[in-house]
């Protein structure tokens, strides 16, 4: 059996499927009948706690599989997908303003809402008109208000 503090600690699959492994073999061994060890291995895939586990084996010999081996995590490897380059901005800075729009604009300043409101006007299009062509106004919506004439920009910025 374990201590009352580790009976507290929570458990991972590895733990219940050694627990599993266990009722097993006391089901084979004749120990549990059949209706027995099935309410045992679910009541095990369900054990959140030691405590959980080692209820299930109070009443038979040798103890719960906590008691014959604790099961450590295996670490994790793995490496940083994209890491930043020297030289990158920690966030992305959102944009404002840039596109049709000037950035001290009504609609510069509240495009995000606008953008948000935009399915539930299709919406109500939809069901005054009865014509799904609405809906088109959700992608429309976006190209107008997000993208923009980047031409000049661009070719100020590849000039420098």
């Amino acid at each position: 059996m374990t201590t009352s503090g580790e009976s507290e600690q929570r458990v991972g699959n590895a733990e219940r499927d050694a627990a599993v492994t266990a009722l097993n073999e006391h089901w084979q061994a004749g120990r549990l009948d059949p209706a027995e060890h099935e309410r045992r291995t679910t009541a095990a895939y369900a054990a959140v706690t030691r405590a959980d586990l080692d209820a299930l084996f109070a009443d038979l010999p040798g103890g719960g599989p906590a008691a014959r081996t604790a099961v450590a995590p295996a670490p994790l490897e793995g490496r940083l997908v994209n890491p930043p380059y020297e030289g990158s901005p920690s966030q992305i800075e959102p944009q404002s303003g840039s596109g049709l729009f000037p950035p001290e604009s009504w609609i510069a300043r509240h495009r995000d809402a606008l953008m948000g409101v935009t399915p539930f006007v299709a919406l109500a299009c939809f069901f005054i008109f009865k014509s799904w062509v609405w809906f088109l106004l959700i992608p429309v919506a976006g190209i107008v208000l997000y993208s923009g004439d980047d031409r000049r920009k661009r070719r100020k910025q590849g000039d420098e």
